[in-house]
């Protein structure tokens, strides 16, 4: 058995910093107070990740190894800001530099179903969320340092990710970091989930979010990184995934809404080098494995289709359409006050005047584009959908 020279190098940072397992060598002098200390700061984390469910603290946030922290937003950014606004957030709670967020949107393998974007739900509804996770992400790792400095919880400050001793020193034993405390490691905490996914999905946990008052990072004008390279290109799209031994395809859409094709002629797309016609219960599209190939066979192919009449109104007739279109749901937004009718018999003056709004479509400015790959009945798929999770 090898004999350490030096046993007070073995400190309880080292560790921590250890992978996270507790390791005692024989010859090394450690007490059970030691012990039971550094379990307790352990036991709430965990070296696999937790299931990725909206009750695990790990789904919204983690600590890596170097001390960057990533925040998992089960939304995405259509370029209104919510990319900053969410790193802003998730920085101010947990007390650490704005640049040392990185938030990571709508991808399924690594957040939960927090609902589609929308120009206010992504912060009004999706930010709460992700506020009350970085809260207990703090309060965790507080505790944490707290059995690891054995010092309480009240006689500890936060500051850029560094628990130290109020009144103490850089010393070794009066500070520590989020890094060495779970770095690489994951969050072993189960929050309050409502039980519900999408936009009302709330998931808190003990903490209490900072008061407004103390705000350091939230409100303040910062720079959005996200906008340079949003008008010069410069960021991946949809239509730049490539994969290998890929196939290209176009959908072929009928004339009018709700018709179907009745007669393809698949011959008259011959002249294209391998293309070939897909069709399914009314889905017609053409591929092929070049993309202009797909494009000539989608500009070539000839179809017949059903004879529907357009099934919308003229667009001289959309108001009184509109105006005239039972309505499917009815829902009590809360306590009425009052009486509308007899308000207006008994006004003084009544001011009458309508107005119509502009009709507008909630779609795509350009076709939309998808690519979806299989491999081992695994499918992975890259769309720039508004709906990840939906996909």
């Amino acid at each position: 058995m090898t004999r350490h020279e030096q046993t007070a190098a073995f400190s309880r940072r080292s560790l921590l910093k250890g992978g996270g397992a507790l390791v005692v060598s024989i010859g090394m002098p450690i007490g059970l107070e030691t012990v039971l200390g550094m379990n307790a700061a352990l036991a709430q984390a965990a070296a696999q990740k937790p299931p990725l469910m909206p009750d695990q603290l790990s789904s919204f946030i983690a600590v890596k190894a170097d001390g960057m922290v990533e925040a998992y937003f089960g939304k995405m950014d259509m370029g209104q800001g919510v990319f900053t606004a969410i790193g802003q957030i998730v920085a101010e709670e947990l007390d650490v530099p704005f640049k040392a967020v990185k938030v990571l949107m709508g991808d399924t393998a690594t957040s939960v179903n927090q609902g589609g974007a929308s120009g206010s739900t992504g912060i009004q509804l999706g930010g709460k969320q992700m506020r009350v996770a970085a809260a207990e992400a703090r309060r965790v790792l507080v505790d944490m340092a707290s059995a690891y400095l054995k010092v309480p919880v009240d006689k500890l400050t936060v500051t850029d990710g560094r628990v130290s001793v109020i009144g103490g020193t850089d010393d070794m034993a009066q500070t520590v970091t989020y890094a060495q405390l779970i770095g690489g490691q994951y969050f072993n905490v189960q929050l309050d989930w409502n039980k519900e996914w999408g936009n009302t999905l709330y998931a808190p946990g003990k903490a209490k979010p900072k008061d407004p008052k103390d705000y350091k990072v939230v409100g303040k004008p910062l720079p959005r990184e996200d906008i340079a390279p949003l008008v010069y290109a410069q960021q991946d799209m949809a239509t730049d995934i490539k994969r290998p031994g890929m196939l290209h395809a176009r959908m072929i859409r009928p004339p009018v809404a709700g018709s179907m094709p009745t007669k393809v002629e698949e011959a008259s797309i011959k002249d294209v080098p391998g293309a070939k016609v897909y069709l399914e219960k009314g889905f017609l599209a053409v591929y092929a494995e070049n993309e202009w190939d797909a494009i000539k066979a989608s500009q070539k192919l000839k179809v017949e289709w059903s004879d529907v009449k357009p099934p919308f109104v003229e667009h001289a007739a959309l108001y009184d359409h509109i105006r005239n279109t039972p309505a499917r749901k009815h829902q009590d937004e809360g306590k009425q006050e009052g009486n509308v009718e007899e308000a207006f018999k008994n006004a003084a003056r009544v001011i009458e005047a309508e107005y119509e709004w502009p009709f507008q479509s909630h779609a795509c400015m350009g076709p939309a584009c998808a690519t979806v790959e299989i491999v081992n009945g695994k499918a992975t798929c890259w769309t720039g959908s508004q709906k990840p999770h939906f996909v």
